[in-house]
């Protein structure tokens, strides 16, 4: 090995080269020999290649670096578990050009022999000790026998505090910790002592920023009182549930941790009201429903309750529809209730709809999973073509329940989607016929590499009915369109009829895999197959197949795609686009 101690320091050097008075640099040529990763390590960061092609390289100076460069791969390589490697270098010239060569020879990665994890403090003398120091201990990402690197073994340090700290001891620190390395050995003896501070817990609550908002409607939504130990998780859904109102434009949470006042900590939560009234209104067009309108207006604290008011008017060409409703705050068991009305009148292969629907309905978000139970009253007036009109009533009870769970709401590339209702009516509660419907949906996201994702989606529904004919129009199934089988009309796959109307049918089945492909920014390609169908009854049920190509956009509301699909059934092509994310 070269007598590295009699070089200049590197800092000096490069104070050296950039004083004035320099011919113009070497030419040189500098080629690494490594295995992979290292290989992309060593030419980000080695000193010889920073320089390559500087004007103020000569001769003594390049000497210097070249010098220098085998103890620089050393140090780069210690932090990745390699302390001995074998170095061979080799300096040249060849057509008035130098030639330096590294070839480097890693030899065996440290590994973990040993580790010794110690804690005090506090959370001993807590009830679930023994289980939390278990539970780190299980986890723990460097176990006897893995490979040791320098960013593992801090992560892993950070990890235990971070395990302490979420959970009633927002203190918690690393009092010590070492790496033994024995280099002969390649091995790895590692030791850390935690030292959890003192057992924290909430005190009041303190609020400022309430205007025309009561404290009231805030302190429904708190996840903690007084006396509970500190939790980080609590906290991030308080501040979650505030922020998914429409009360409060920015909410921000503080709590002092001083390890010397652990009782009683005051939470300190700064809010910023949102204008009580909005209106929205715009303009759009998708395949599905034509060209449309939308107003909208929203009162955010009817009475001076916190009542959620609002009316929307959406005008479509196969579709007009007005809604009203009015939601409360939550209650202090998390569930919200709401009441509403809404009137759509739709004309869709050659089924002229009218319905008006009145109800009322509690939801409750816990977690991931979101559970709504309704009562609504139906009236519903359907006219086919060729056919006399049909008047509907049903009072129908029903549950729904989803669980999203997905990398991001707006654009995901993995995570699921769950979602099912169940419902009914009887003629003998202010229906026409009695029946029950069910219905369900997943959809499943999957990345494939850095630019690939795969989409599954399935939905089957069925209604068991004595007289179909007496079920309301939105109770049956039809399919077709951008958000079911592509390659077909909207709702264009049902029950047809001999004068060529499709009306809802009893049974539905849909299944979808969609790959989508980046190709440059937010663009994505795609490729997708659809089948599926609704029908009478699983006899008569008989698939329609879509397939084709799209492309994809990340607009900031979701992704916009378009569609070339080819129906098999009828072996004509049509073209469907749509925003947002259909579950």
């Amino acid at each position: 090995m070269r007598r590295l101690s009699q070089l200049i320091p590197l800092h000096l050097l490069t104070a050296l080269l950039a004083a004035p008075g320099h011919a113009a640099g070497l030419e040189y040529q500098v080629e690494i020999v490594a295995p992979s990763p290292l290989d992309d390590l060593l030419r980000q960061n080695l000193g010889v290649l920073r320089w390559q092609g500087s004007d103020y390289i000569d001769q003594e100076q390049l000497q210097r670096l070249y010098e220098a460069t085998p103890k620089e791969i050393e140090k780069l390589l210690a932090p990745q578990g390699y302390f001995n490697p074998k170095i061979t270098a080799s300096m040249g010239t060849e057509r008035h050009r130098w030639l330096l060569g590294f070839k480097v020879e890693p030899g065996e990665q440290a590994l973990v022999h040993d580790v010794e994890l110690q804690i005090a403090g506090a959370i001993r003398e807590e009830a679930d000790f023994g289980s939390r120091w278990a539970e780190l201990i299980e986890v723990w990402p460097l176990p006897i026998g893995g490979y040791f690197t320098q960013s593992d073994w801090d992560a892993a340090k950070r990890r235990g505090v971070q395990a302490l700290i979420i959970d009633r001891f927002p203190a918690a620190s690393i009092k010590d910790s070492r790496a033994y390395i024995d280099p002969d050995k390649n091995s790895a003896e590692l030791s850390v002592q935690y030292d959890s501070g003192p057992r924290f817990t909430f005190g009041q609550l303190q609020v400022s920023g309430l205007k025309q908002y009561s404290r009231e409607l805030v302190e429904r939504l708190q996840t903690f009182k007084p006396g509970e130990g500190y939790s980080q998780q609590k906290l991030l859904d308080f501040q979650t549930a505030l922020q998914n109102t429409p009360y409060f434009s920015s909410v921000f949470l503080d709590v002092p941790i001083d390890a010397s006042q652990p009782n009683d900590v005051p939470v300190k939560l700064e809010l910023t009201e949102a204008p009580r009234y909005r209106t929205d209104a715009g303009v759009g067009y998708e395949t599905d429903k034509g060209a449309r309108t939308r107003l909208a207006f929203t009162d955010n604290n009817l009475r001076g309750r916190g009542w959620i008011g609002s009316l929307e008017l959406k005008l479509q060409q196969r579709e007009q529809r007005f809604d009203a409703d009015v939601k409360l705050p939550p209650d202090v068991d998390g569930y919200r209730y709401s009441s509403s009305f809404q009137a759509k009148n739709e004309d869709v292969e050659a089924v002229r709809t009218s319905a008006q629907t009145l109800g009322v309905q509690r939801s409750r978000l816990k977690g991931l999973i979101e559970v709504t139970q309704a009562l609504q009253y139906t009236r519903s007036a359907e006219q086919a073509a060729g056919k006399e009109r049909q008047l509907n009533r049903a009072l129908i009870a029903s549950q729904a329940w989803s669980r999203t769970e997905l990398d991001n709401p707006v654009d995901p590339r993995s995570g699921l989607a769950l979602s099912w209702q169940l419902g009914g009516a009887a003629k003998a509660l202010l229906s026409d016929t009695n029946f029950v419907r069910a219905w369900g949906r997943a959809t499943w996201y999957m990345p494939v590499g850095d630019a690939g994702i795969v989409l599954l989606r399935g939905e089957a529904g069925q209604v068991v009915s004595d007289n179909s004919d007496s079920v309301p129009t939105d109770s049956l199934f039809r399919a077709g369109g951008a958000g079911s089988v592509r390659g077909y009309n909207y709702q264009s796959i049902g029950i047809k009829t001999d004068t060529g109307a499709v009306e809802g049918g009893r049974v539905l089945a849909i299944g979808s895999v969609e790959y989508q492909h980046r190709i440059v920014g937010k663009w994505r390609g795609a490729v997708f197959a659809d089948v599926g169908a609704a029908a009478n009854d699983w006899l008569s049920f008989k698939a329609y197949k879509g397939y084709g190509v799209g492309a994809r956009w990340v607009s900031p509301v979701g992704p916009f795609a378009l569609d070339a699909a080819y129906g098999a059934a009828d072996k004509k092509v049509r073209f469907h686009f749509s925003l947002g994310i259909g579950f």
